[in-house]
């Protein structure tokens, strides 16, 4: 569904916000683009046979990357809206999760992959904990290929409590991950990764997280992996003590992590997803995006949920900085003084949505900065709405007067996957009526379905089932 790039395309008079090291925070350029590649950069550049994208007037950033998002829940889109962590557990992992059918997943992926790409997000770490079964699996996979996106779908090795499982022990749940694993790898090379999304910590017994790793590096899979909430608080330690811990894994939230266990994750070689609308609002503590930066750690920022909230990065990182700020600020009115100066600053946050998040990804030497060599995930953003009169300093603009809608052109690996504000090869009206089927399904059964039966329940959930009971 995503258009052939063409061998050529100049991107011609925007200004550049590349990311990149030793250039300046924006300037004019031009950006050619060869075999889905950035050729080069620079003014006036000649256009030859290329195909020109007029990008004059407009900002041009790499990519967003999402370094956490549940995108299998885009069709409860807004149920979380007044939840708490624990209303979250009870109603989505003992409730919603246990309705999905491979179609469902399979719609909710697709429109949750394509409403990033719609926002400017390139490339997604899809933390994908709904794998009832392996058709719901295949599904996944198949949706998170079909939308474009670059990134890592992350099989979940989640127990979900079924009358009737699929899976009737941890044992068979690595062994489908592992046949995923080598069916993926007889695929042709794409932007799409497949990697795996481990189990809390302390949730399972330290023998299955030792497993789950085991089978993830077995084939060479990138790991996630919530952390240092849900009352495992010490997840990285214990980890960290087993010898599991590593640089190909992304740990996620962190809250309650101590800054001991941020030092053991950097001197891992890991990095972190901070999600901070969602960590504000369900009781999971301030994001440690500034513990982070003083552990020597560089934050990365995830989505999360839009059964929740918007699935733009945009308010992400206006809500992380602002949030970090407020702390930093704090101390200082503690002693009824007043801040002289505010941090981090606006750049800051851009390289967080950025290269940071590519890094944390292990895609830092493929995207998140505009240079020759790096593959062309790139996006542009219209300036002339009101909220551009007049128009800020660009980086400034970018992070906090721009807004979804603005986005305007979005391509990876040089395919134009939205051009001119709509996206590319797809029938909005039936994905609209694809998930709206599935959202009344996915309604409808949380509605009728019976209370989990204790005697088809995992020690798994048993032991989410007893966190939620003493709350």
């Amino acid at each position: 569904m995503t258009s052939t790039p063409p061998t050529r395309m100049l991107i011609r008079g925007a200004t550049a916000l590349t990311l990149a090291p030793g250039r300046p925070p924006y300037e004019k350029l031009d950006v050619l683009i060869e075999g889905g590649r950035i050729a080069a950069i620079g003014q006036d550049i000649p256009a030859g046979d290329a195909q020109v994208l007029d990008a004059s007037g407009q900002l041009l950033l790499p990519g967003f990357v999402d370094t956490h998002r549940h995108s299998w829940q885009t069709g409860i889109r807004g149920v979380a809206a007044d939840w708490s962590l624990m209303e979250y557990v009870r109603n989505i992992r003992m409730g919603y999760a246990r309705a999905y059918r491979p179609e469902d997943v399979h719609a909710s992926v697709l429109v949750g992959a394509l409403e990033a790409i719609d926002a400017g997000i390139t490339s997604m770490c899809d933390f994908c904990h709904i794998m009832n079964s392996p058709a719901h699996a295949d599904a996944a996979v198949d949706a998170f290929s079909a939308s474009g996106i670059r990134g890592i779908l992350s099989y979940g090795f989640y127990d979900v409590p079924l009358e009737q499982p699929a899976f009737c022990s941890h044992a068979e749940r690595l062994a489908d991950a592992a046949r995923m694993a080598r069916t993926f790898a007889s695929r042709p090379a794409g932007v799409m990764a497949l990697g795996t999304a481990l189990t809390e910590g302390g949730l399972v017994t330290s023998e299955q997280t030792a497993a789950e790793v085991k089978v993830s590096r077995d084939h060479g899979l990138r790991m996630t992996a919530h952390m240092g909430t849900l009352s495992t608080p010490d997840t990285v330690g214990r980890m960290n003590n087993a010898g599991l811990l590593g640089p190909d894994i992304l740990h996620v939230h962190c809250n309650f992590s101590s800054d001991e266990e941020l030092a053991q994750i950097r001197d891992s070689g890991g990095a972190v997803s901070v999600t901070p609308e969602t960590e504000l609002q369900m009781g999971m503590g301030f994001p440690v995006t500034g513990r982070l930066l003083r552990a020597g750690l560089r934050p990365s920022l995830g989505i999360d949920i839009v059964s929740d909230y918007s699935g733009d990065m945009f308010s992400q990182m206006r809500i992380a900085l602002q949030t970090e700020r407020a702390l930093r600020n704090e101390p200082i009115l503690r002693e009824r003084k007043m801040p002289a100066t505010v941090s981090p600053t606006v750049f800051d946050a851009l390289q967080f949505a950025t290269i940071d998040g590519a890094a944390a990804m292990g895609l830092a030497h493929e995207v998140g900065s505009i240079e020759v060599g790096k593959a062309a995930d790139l996006i542009t953003l219209r300036t002339d709405g009101l909220h551009y009169m007049p128009p800020a300093e660009p980086v400034a603009a970018a992070v906090l007067q721009a807004r979804a809608s603005d986005v305007c052109h979005v391509m990876v690996a040089g395919r134009l996957l939205k051009r001119d504000g709509r996206l590319v090869g797809w029938d909005l009206a039936s994905l609209r009526a694809r998930i709206g089927d599935s959202a009344r399904h996915l309604r409808d059964t949380v509605a009728s379905q019976p209370a989990v039966s204790t005697s088809t329940t995992s020690a798994y959930s048993s032991a989410i089932a007893s966190i939620v009971d003493q709350h």
